[in-house]
């Protein structure tokens, strides 16, 4: 069997399938990818047995075949050879890839030795836009635990509640909240959990694309986007419930510029303790004294003008690189903090949100002694 297939278009889409194919792998024959020439089409398959990906371009064949490739060999290969048209004679488990000036062939494995394969289910499918769902992973993906011990809170909580989509993720030092009302077309219910990397891979994938089909069932959640498709396992567990650590009664409000607070962060992190990344807040009625010290080095100080309105002037102190991370999702020019104490949790959000959106951030004070 022989196709050929222009460079540029089979790179780029066996570098979106290679992207999840693991360096060490549990098993060794899911370091490799599954080719599929059918009727002038060339599908590409992997698997990292949590994620699966499929990709198609076209090709120009004579005949249909299935075969095994190494994923590092391959992408190695193709990444090197000169721009044009590639051809890909297949026979006697090997394949050969010639250019213009070069032949290299490359030894297969059979279909039989590669896992199974099920494609996404169609009919689970529904449409949504693509960028407004990007934007809210990316401000919802970074505040997931690493603590595989609490596994759910490894995952983002994605609820679908009629035309409402809410993402939720925490790590029990903060929390990040984002809604989007009228989202989907028609009406969705659940809740899943879902694995950081597979939304991370699906932010790098939708680029500029409109819109893209979703779709989960118990064990899984599939997307579309164009021609790739790629379904993963979900996180089985119960997520804990969010709402109750919300303080809706906090009612001491400082609002500031946004990049100015992180000017001001990015100078004092000089002289943050690298053990506690301890930066204090002084606020009283017009401004904000931020501190940071360490015993051996010195320490460092930022006055801001801001907006409060309590009388009482407040002490506070918080994980600097915590502080940033959320400061850094922040769409306002201008943000909001609500506080009640010196050991509450603090809600920070944008002063003015999208309209038919909701997005805000908690995170927990460190103690000062």
């Amino acid at each position: 069997m022989k196709f050929k297939v222009d460079r540029n278009e089979f790179l780029r889409n066996l570098e979106i399938v290679s992207s999840i194919v693991p360096v060490k792998p549990v098993l060794t024959i899911i370091s490799n990818i599954l080719i599929d020439v059918k009727k002038d089409k060339l599908m590409l398959f992997s698997t990292d047995f949590e994620i699966s990906l499929f990709s198609e371009c076209e090709c120009s064949s004579s005949g249909e075949g299935i075969f095994i490739l190494n994923a590092k060999t391959l992408v190695d290969l193709i990444r090197r050879l000169p721009d044009g048209e590639i051809n890909f004679n297949y026979q006697n488990d090997k394949v050969t890839i010639k250019t213009k000036t070069g032949e290299y062939t490359i030894l297969t494995l059979k279909k039989e030795d590669y896992v199974d394969i099920i494609r996404i289910e169609k009919e689970k499918l529904f449409p949504v836009d693509s960028l407004p769902l990007k934007s809210a992973i990316e401000n919802t993906i970074f505040a997931t635990s690493k603590d595989t011990v609490k596994l759910a809170i490894t995952g983002v909580l994605i609820e679908m509640n009629k035309k409402t989509l809410t993402l939720v993720a925490t790590d029990s030092h903060r929390l990040a909240y984002n809604t989007i009302n009228e989202f989907f077309e028609d009406n969705i219910s659940g809740t899943i959990i879902v694995p950081p990397k597979v939304l991370q891979i699906l932010t790098d994938l939708i680029n500029e694309k409109e819109q893209l089909l979703m779709g989960f069932d118990d064990k899984k959640i599939m997307f579309k986007i164009g021609k790739i498709e790629m379904w993963a396992k979900l996180i089985d567990g119960t997520y804990p419930d969010y709402k109750r650590v919300i303080p809706y009664d906090n009612n001491k409000i400082m609002i500031l510029g946004k990049n100015n607070l992180l000017n001001a962060l990015n100078s004092v992190n000089v002289f943050v303790n690298v053990n506690t990344r301890l930066v204090k807040f002084d606020i009283t009625k017009n401004k904000l004294t931020m501190l940071a010290y360490q015993n051996q080095q010195g320490e460092g100080k930022e006055e801001l003008d801001i907006n409060y309105n309590d009388e009482e002037p407040l002490t506070i102190g918080f994980n600097i690189n915590y502080l940033m991370e959320i400061l850094k999702r922040v769409e306002s020019e201008k943000v909001k903090f609500k506080m009640k104490g010196e050991m509450f949790a603090v809600l920070i959000e944008n002063e003015e949100s999208k309209i038919g959106e909701e997005s805000f951030y908690i995170i927990m004070p460190l103690r000062l002694k």
